[in-house]
């Protein structure tokens, strides 16, 4: 299907799940979506869909899913992404996102996928998304994100696939938790990372005790 996505769905107000990923649907989102109180789906991933994602999207507080991956959508993700309290997926990989990841983030706790890769993002990974304790897999690869991994991070213990690849990250990588099992790979082509030889990144210099 091509062309762009119509105002009326946004009269079907009973309708569960949305699933258009995978067409040439072009042009923006909708805002009204937010008006499907009932929705729990929404994917619209791998399409040719523009402009920001509209704010409104951020109120629909039942839904489980978010796919918005491979798409040529910009701006920023706002911080009433909060509001999602229920929600389990997050993608919005292969985008033009841009701005910091918003620190409200950490809200989501029954969030288990979080994908912002091959974004725009910058800034620092924030503390807060070691609040996301049911977080199974996180992929950050691909911004240009700086500072360093948080040491809150260890405390998820359901993680298990991780990536901050391709980023300007630096300083000790976490070793304890679930970090203990990741490999090299989800660490490469970053500005100044340090830790253990498994990894493949320069040891860490000891700070001298006065």
């Amino acid at each position: 299907m091509e062309g762009s996505i119509p105002y009326d769905l946004c009269h079907l107000e009973l309708i569960y799940g949305i699933r258009l990923n995978g067409n040439k649907l072009s042009g923006h989102i909708p805002p009204c979506l937010a008006s499907l109180t009932s929705l729990r789906e929404l994917r619209l991933g791998s399409n040719k869909l523009t402009s920001s994602i509209p704010s409104s999207l951020w109120s629909l507080e039942y839904i489980l899913e978010i796919n918005l991956s491979s798409n040529s959508l910009n701006g920023p993700l706002l911080s009433n992404v909060q509001k999602l309290k229920v929600l389990r997926v997050l993608d919005l990989s292969r985008n033009q996102l841009s701005g910091h990841i918003p620190s409200t983030i950490g809200a989501l706790k029954d969030l288990e996928t979080l994908s912002l890769a091959s974004n725009q993002f910058q800034g620092p990974i924030p503390e807060s998304v070691g609040s996301l304790i049911s977080l199974e897999s996180l992929d950050l690869s691909g911004n240009n994100l700086s500072g360093k991994i948080p040491k809150s991070l260890e405390t998820l213990s359901h993680l298990k696939q991780f990536n901050v690849s391709h980023n300007r990250l630096e300083g000790e990588i976490p070793v304890k938790g679930s970090f203990k099992n990741f490999s090299a790979e989800s660490f490469f082509g970053n500005y100044a990372l340090c830790g253990p030889p498994k990894l493949r990144v320069p040891p860490c210099k000891l700070s001298l005790i006065h």
